[in-house]
């Protein structure tokens, strides 16, 4: 169905923002629980190590993991779809009232909720005039309704039925956008990493935590992790070095040390930046 002009100025995107966040703090549930998941069952090839119902045990973890992981997708999906519908109601909006001062400066009216434009008798202004503002108006309410198409139709690609549960699908591992992180803005880092499958995150912050730890469009809480990270794998470094002595044992006495004090301060708090 067709927005009206009356349509765009009454859209509450207030709603639309709150159905967005709705999704953002679903996914961020999903999110945990594949974190969680992973986190309390880490022993069970150690105390389960053997037998057909620790294998099928050990295949339902990993299964289960990847379906909490791609149902986060879709509530990530969602969110942004819901987040840029908004946001094009928005700038279309202002769009038609910066139009409307423009008229109004001209000596024109235009009537947004009936649309008329209308000529005061002492203003000289042309036929072409007036209809060059009707074009504009007709321009502005076509982008809505394109980005309302497009929007039903991207939400109708995540549209199911009560009982659906996603599958258990691998994604793929985006390497190569891992490695250009470090070069994209904060917003960009961040809508990257959203996409990402929990499990995708996971492999990134073991296998690059110096890019993901340093990155700061990314959450606070996967920082922190690749950090740490980063910190435990230093440390280790240093005290294979201390193990084999030599003459550089008091600059590694003093990195460790320095290690130690780091860990301290920030105890209770997120490491978000670490320079080994």
């Amino acid at each position: 169905m067709a927005i009206t002009l009356q349509g765009l100025l009454a859209a509450d995107t207030g709603r639309l923002q709150d159905a967005a966040r709705h999704w953002d703090r679903l996914a961020f549930a999903l999110d945990t629980a594949v974190e969680d998941l992973g986190r309390h069952t880490r022993d069970l090839p150690h105390v389960w190590p053997a037998g057909p119902s620790s294998t099928a045990a050990q295949r339902r973890l990993v299964d289960l993991r990847m379906q909490l992981g791609n149902g986060y997708g879709h509530c990530v999906a969602i969110a942004a779809i819901i987040r840029e519908f908004a946001g094009a109601v928005e700038h279309n909006r202002r769009l038609l009232h910066g139009l409307v001062a423009e008229a109004q400066r001209a000596g024109l009216r235009i009537d947004l909720w009936s649309g008329l434009i209308t000529v005061p008798i002492q203003v000289a202004a042309t036929q072409s005039t007036v209809d060059s503002y009707a074009q504009q108006i007709g321009q502005i309410l076509a982008q809505v309704v394109e980005a309302d198409r497009r929007a039903t139709e991207q939400l109708d690609e995540h549209n199911y039925r009560e009982e659906f549960i996603p599958d258990a699908t691998r994604p793929e591992y985006d390497q190569t956008g891992l490695l250009a992180l470090a070069g994209w803005e904060p917003r960009s880092q961040a809508s990257w990493w959203r996409a990402q499958h929990p499990l995708m995150q996971d492999r990134a912050i073991v296998e690059h935590p110096e890019i993901v730890g340093a990155a700061v469009g990314l959450p606070a809480k996967d920082r922190d992790s690749a950090n740490r990270l980063l910190l435990r794998r230093t440390r280790a470094e240093l005290l294979a070095r201390d193990a084999r002595g030599g003459q550089a044992q008091l600059a590694v006495d003093k990195r460790l040390a320095a290690l130690d004090d780091l860990e301290r301060r920030h105890r209770g708090r997120r490491l978000l930046e670490f320079t080994p």
